[in-house]
C-alpha cells in the first residue's frame, strides 16, 4: 500500500503542476491582450500604382505586418462598412461603399496588397484607389485632379485614419481565436490525461488486489510444501 500512495501522490502532483502552468500562461496572455494597440502604418503617402497598363494615383500605406493578415483585416473592414468584395484585374474591387460615417457619400474602391518577409520581419504595402461610383478610372486625366479631390475628402481622410485601429481590432480577434484554440486543445489534453489517470488508478487497484491474492496463494503453497516435507520425514 505505501507504493500505491506514492504513485497516487506523484500523479496528483504532476497534474497540479500542469494545471498551474496552464493557468499562469493564460493569465499572462490575457493581460497582454487587454492593451492591444492599433497597428498603424509606418508610412503613408500619395503615389501611383499600375492598373490595366495605366498609372493611377493611389494612397499608399506601409505596415510592419504580414500581407495575408492585412488582407484579412481589410476584408473585415470593408464588410463592416457594408461593402462587397470582388477580384478584378489583380485588384480587390468594392462597388459603391460608404467608406466612413463622417461623410454621407459612396465611393468605388480598388486596392492591392503586396508583402514580403515573415514574422517580425514581415512588411506589407496597400495601394488604394478611390473613385466616384461608376467612374471609369481609365479615363481619368493625366493630372489626376478628380483622384486628388476624392482622396482629400472627409470620408477618405477618416477612412485612412481608421485603418490602423481596424487592423489592430482584427489582430486582437485573430489572437483571441488562436488562444481559444489553444485553450480548447489544452482542455482536451487535460481530459485525456484525467481519463488515462483513471485507467491507471483502476489498473493499479486491480493489480494490488491481484498481488494480495497471489501473496495468499504463495503462503498457501508454502504451507502445503512444508506439510509434504513433514510427511516425508515421518
Amino acid at each position: 500500500m505505501p507504493d500505491e500512495n506514492v504513485h497516487l501522490g506523484y500523479l496528483k502532483t504532476e497534474g497540479m503542476k500542469k494545471l498551474t502552468l496552464l493557468a499562469v500562461f493564460i493569465s499572462v496572455f490575457s493581460l497582454c491582450l487587454v492593451a492591444q494597440p492599433p497597428i498603424e502604418p509606418v508610412r503613408r503617402y500619395e503615389g501611383t500604382v499600375e492598373y490595366q497598363k495605366t498609372q493611377q494615383p493611389a494612397t499608399i500605406l506601409e505596415f510592419r505586418y504580414p500581407a495575408k493578415d492585412l488582407e484579412n483585416a481589410m476584408e473585415a473592414f470593408v464588410e463592416k462598412q457594408g461593402g462587397k468584395i470582388k477580384q478584378q484585374k489583380g485588384f480587390t474591387y468594392v462597388k459603391s461603399m460608404r467608406i466612413h460615417e463622417r461623410e454621407n457619400r459612396y465611393y468605388d474602391m480598388y486596392y492591392r496588397i503586396e508583402g514580403s518577409g515573415k514574422g517580425e520581419n514581415a512588411m506589407s504595402k496597400i495601394y488604394v484607389i478611390l473613385a466616384e461610383p461608376g467612374e471609369n478610372i481609365l479615363l481619368r486625366s493625366q493630372q489626376g485632379e478628380n483622384a486628388a479631390k476624392v482622396a482629400a475628402s472627409v470620408g477618405a481622410v477618416s477612412f485612412f485614419g481608421a485603418i490602423g485601429s481596424e487592423v489592430g481590432s482584427y489582430d486582437l480577434e485573430r489572437k483571441l481565436k488562436e488562444q481559444q484554440e489553444e485553450v480548447d486543445k489544452a482542455a482536451r489534453r487535460k481530459t485525456e490525461l484525467e481519463k488515462k489517470r483513471e485507467r491507471l488508478l483502476k489498473e493499479l487497484d486491480e493489480t494490488t488486489q491481484d498481488l494480495e491474492r497471489q501473496a495468499n496463494e504463495l503462503e498457501k503453497a508454502k504451507t502445503i510444501l512444508e506439510q509434504l516435507k513433514s510427511s516425508k520425514k515421518n
